[in-house]
């Protein structure tokens, strides 16, 4: 069983605005190795499985849960 608890762990507000930081988080979640593009290849991959059906419904499923990850980022 999951319990979820909708607040931050840490309570953080920058000074100013962080431009290396952001430039770090923005290839976590969008660049060659983000989530995003993990996600599009899951998907794109088990939307174009011809294989057993088996196969594809895992790989649809990592690429759901990839989606998670990146909801989680964003």
């Amino acid at each position: 069983m999951f319990h979820h608890i909708k607040e931050l762990q840490y309570n953080a507000k920058p000074s100013k605005p962080d431009p290396v930081y952001a430039k770090k988080l923005q290839e976590g979640l969008g660049g060659q190795y983000g989530e995003m593009t993990v996600m599009m290849q899951y998907l794109f991959q088990g939307w174009n499985c011809r294989g057993d059906q088996k196969y594809k419904d895992m790989i649809l499923d990592i690429g759901t849960e990839e989606i998670a990850h990146v909801l989680s980022i964003t």
